[in-house]
């Protein structure tokens, strides 16, 4: 039998202050926004002390991440960088569709994008 697998990755601490700096936030602006104090911020960005599950949730909305990138061990930045809260609900019932479904959406997401860019192009040379 393998060893138990965790369940908080042990960069969840360097992740919560990374974000957080990314924001420009300081601990203060950030214990304001969770309702908490500057010593339990810190003791989270330290790693001395686990948050709450709650604690996580509250952290990835206000840090507009995914529970996702912020408890798995590699780091999803793809997935983390989209801030719109709509199309980030769209990306997590797109799994739910069948494979088929899945690549003629693909399909169509390649095409927009293509044109987009093709469009960019074509407006950089006017």
């Amino acid at each position: 039998m393998q060893g138990k697998k965790e369940i908080v990755p042990k960069d969840l601490h360097t992740k919560f202050k990374k974000l957080r700096l990314t924001k420009g936030w300081s601990q203060g602006q950030l214990a304001k926004k969770l309702d908490t104090d500057v010593p339990r911020i810190s003791k989270y960005e330290t790693g001395a002390v686990c948050p709450t599950v709650e604690m996580i949730i509250k952290l990835a909305d206000i840090f507009e991440v995914s529970l996702d990138y912020l408890l798995r061990n590699e780091s999803n930045v793809s997935i983390s960088k989209i801030t719109n809260r709509e199309l980030l609900k769209k990306v997590n019932d797109i799994n739910e569709l069948s494979d088929d479904d899945q690549k003629t959406l693909i399909s169509v997401l390649d095409a927009f994008i293509k044109r987009h860019r093709l469009e960019g192009i074509g407006q950089r040379d006017v």
